[in-house]
């Protein structure tokens, strides 16, 4: 990734533009569609419609501000003060949007209804987890309770998800809850597709006997990372080196081709990572 591009994807701007356009679609997809079918989603959100149903006489809106509130009151001195004013645009845009953008997308079967307002929702949280903010009061608060107490992100939204949905089975409809599972569920799909679209890591193990010729068309040609791993085989005991290095998707390709035409004897052995950060490959998010 060149310096610009670094820069631009670390820029307020940029961050904030993110924030904005997930927060569009993860209303689309739940104005649009999950609220004409009753649906609840799951979070701070999910208890919100939950409130609206039991008391209508204060708006949608009006809840998920008030659910805000105490964990951001609370979050003051917890975050970094760009992650938490990044939140309150974000909760405050969700809010906003909430209230005045009214749609339908027309789509009224149940199964449809779930699939189609997940995907759009789990788009919008997607695309907000990818800048340096997050979705709201409750982002804050995993954030908070990741650092102090070491509680994971998917236990906690986990814990929350299915109180929200005890809370729900009062109020609504088996057939309801159940069509909101399928949407939550596909909203945490496809929000982990989002997130690894452009930013899927490959971690690529390279078996050569011609190491020093392969790592330097790497590195200095075209600017791979390579780690050597010495190593020997397992049968004849003749030494060999193992060369290690992370890629992504786009560039995959052309760093099988380098590495055969060098060596047409090498063997590659290509995985998919779960998470690579530090040096120049990936910066670590600071809250």
């Amino acid at each position: 990734m060149s310096d610009a591009l670094k820069a631009l994807t670390n820029s307020l701007v940029w961050n904030t533009f993110l924030l904005m356009v997930g927060a569009f679609v993860f209303i689309v997809g739940y104005n649009g569609i999950a609220a004409h079918n009753n649906f609840v989603p799951g979070a701070l959100y999910g208890l919100a419609v939950v409130a609206h149903d039991v008391v209508p006489a204060v708006g949608l809106s009006k809840w998920y501000f008030l659910f805000n509130i105490p964990l951001f009151a609370a979050a003051w001195t917890g975050v970094s003060r760009r992650f938490f004013f990044l939140n309150l645009l974000t909760m405050s845009a969700i809010a906003l949007m909430t209230a005045y953008v009214h749609l339908d997308l027309g789509i009224k079967e149940g199964m449809n209804a779930a699939i189609a307002a997940g995907a759009l929702m789990g788009a919008g949280g997607g695309i907000i987890l990818r800048s340096y903010g997050g979705g709201g009061g409750l982002d804050v608060l995993a954030v908070i309770l990741n650092r102090k107490y070491g509680v994971r992100f998917g236990v906690f939204y986990f814990g929350v998800n299915s109180a929200v949905m005890l809370l729900a089975l009062s109020r609504f409809s088996p057939d309801t809850i159940v069509l909101s599972l399928v949407m939550l569920f596909i909203s945490s799909v496809v929000t982990e597709y989002v997130l690894s679209l452009f930013n899927q890591r490959k971690a690529v193990r390279i078996l050569t006997r011609k190491t020093e010729e392969v790592v330097r068309q790497m590195t200095e040609t075209s600017k791979f990372h390579a780690t050597v791993i010495p190593a020997r085989g397992g049968y004849t005991g003749a030494p060999i080196d193992m060369v290690y290095s992370i890629t992504d998707n786009l560039r995959l390709r052309s760093l099988e081709e380098l590495v055969l035409s060098v060596d047409p004897d090498a063997v590659l052995v290509v995985e998919n990572t779960f998470s690579v950060l530090g040096g120049q490959i990936a910066k670590r998010k600071n809250y």
